[in-house]
């Protein structure tokens, strides 16, 4: 699609995505929504102000409300969807840094299947929008706030966290509104970094994309929790101060799911990108790995086919399906909390159990010319997985690159095919 990338449409505010786009989206949405209500959360991106009012005006120039929640991760707006019934948008370009923005559609509690972006595509491309008699109202919605932390806290009143001290990142992003006051409630002693609203420090060495920040700073707590901008995801720190990512906390969570008997169809969904060492932990504990495209959007349609509850990717973007219906780095962090409680165990000799094979990511500059379907590298992948090593090869749906990833067990080798297949690429 020209607009929507595998996560809503993002990209530089002011270039690619500017407020006159914005102000096409709400018209197309509301267009298709009616006369009805929207919920609009957003992250505390400075540019979120008029990206805010642009698809305000759009969606109130066709006859819809619009209930204006401020500062709210994307997880509590898919929330108040799913109770509500209401569409829902949320204004955040999740991991990315600061320049840029996006705007995700939610609806019921789920984002909006593909083909409804093809529609709101067409309805934008086309320029045409009928003229309604009805003029849409803006009204705050600050009590969508509470209501995501009440619904928070109704899941999980049975975790009793008095004095457990946890250490949180909140990379200045959308849990800034959110996350203390939960943990602080369930009765831990909370340490916080990253916690300004100001919109230029979002992302900024620090949260899920930069976790060594927590891993170093972190004094007080024995586990840490370090969220991205729009606070879907999560990468945790143990007491040891070492990185546990998001293929470790879905293996200590499907343990402690099947332990429970939540875990459904013993089967948990990750993608081309979850480690090696994921799956054999998971296989010998009788627990089966899919695989599914790069994207929390293939994940979710995946476990809804298998009929899994438990899925998720390497980056903490992890869903927990009979608790939320889309990525929850909150949610995700106290079901972690509640499986060491019940296990009675450290989170560093849980995370020690699975194993994690050597795997380089590098991203490569997309050009107009660059091809996929190549025979070089064709060549390359043929002959490398022949020998035992993963390699998989994707363009990003958030950023103009190409990832190459490498999974093997010589780290020396794997460097080598990474830099082969970059060479044959950016020539």
């Amino acid at each position: 699609m020209k607009y929507f990338g595998t996560d809503g449409i993002r990209g530089v505010f002011g270039e690619t995505l500017t407020d006159e786009l914005a102000f096409r989206v709400g018209k197309a949405l509301g267009e298709i929504v009616g006369e009805g209500k929207v919920i609009v959360g957003k992250d505390t991106r400075v540019s979120g102000d008029s990206l805010e009012a642009a698809i305000s005006a759009g969606l109130t120039s066709m006859g819809v409300d619009v209930l204006l929640c401020g500062v709210l991760s994307t997880p509590a707006v898919a929330l108040l969807t799913r109770i509500t019934r209401l569409f829902g948008v949320v204004i955040s370009a999740s991991h990315n840094p600061p320049e840029y923005n996006g705007i995700k559609v939610l609806k019921g509690g789920y984002k909006i299947p593909d083909e409804m972006e093809v529609k709101i595509e067409e309805k934008i491309e086309s320029g045409y929008f009928p003229v309604r008699s009805i003029v849409g109202r803006i009204k705050s919605f600050k009590e969508g706030r509470d209501m995501y932390i009440g619904a928070v806290l109704e899941m999980f009143r049975d975790l009793d966290l008095t004095g457990e001290m946890v250490s949180l990142d909140l990379a200045n992003g959308a849990t800034t509104a959110t996350a203390k006051e939960v943990f602080e409630f369930l009765g831990a002693k909370v340490e916080v970094f990253n916690d300004s609203q100001d919109g230029l420090l979002i992302n900024q060495g620090c949260g899920a994309t930069h976790p060594g920040f927590l891993a170093e700073e972190m004094k007080n707590g024995r586990v840490g929790f370090t969220f991205d901008g729009d606070g879907d995801r999560v990468i945790a720190v143990d007491e040891e101060r070492n990185v546990v990512n998001g293929d470790k906390i879905i293996g200590i969570l499907a343990v402690g799911l099947k332990e429970e008997g939540r875990l459904s169809n013993d089967t948990v969904v990750g993608t081309v990108m979850t480690n090696g060492g994921l799956e054999d932990f998971l296989k010998e504990r009788g627990i089966k790995l899919l695989r599914t495209k790069v994207g929390d959007k293939y994940v979710l349609e995946k476990m809804i086919e298998s009929g899994a509850n438990l899925g998720g990717e390497r980056s903490g973007h992890i869903i927990i399906l009979d608790r939320s219906t889309t990525g929850d780095g909150l949610i995700t962090a106290l079901e972690l909390m509640r499986a060491l409680k019940r296990s009675r165990r450290k989170l560093s000799d849980f995370a020690k159990e699975i194993p994690d094979y050597p795997q380089i990511t590098k991203n490569v500059r997309r050009t107009e010319r660059m091809s996929l379907e190549n025979e070089n590298l064709r060549k390359i992948v043929e002959e490398s997985t022949s020998r035992g090593y993963r390699v998989v090869i994707r363009p990003s749906g958030t950023e103009p690159v190409v990832r190459i990833t490498v999974e093997g067990k010589d780290r020396e080798e794997i460097e080598r095919i990474v830099e082969e297949i970059s060479r044959v690429l950016e020539s």
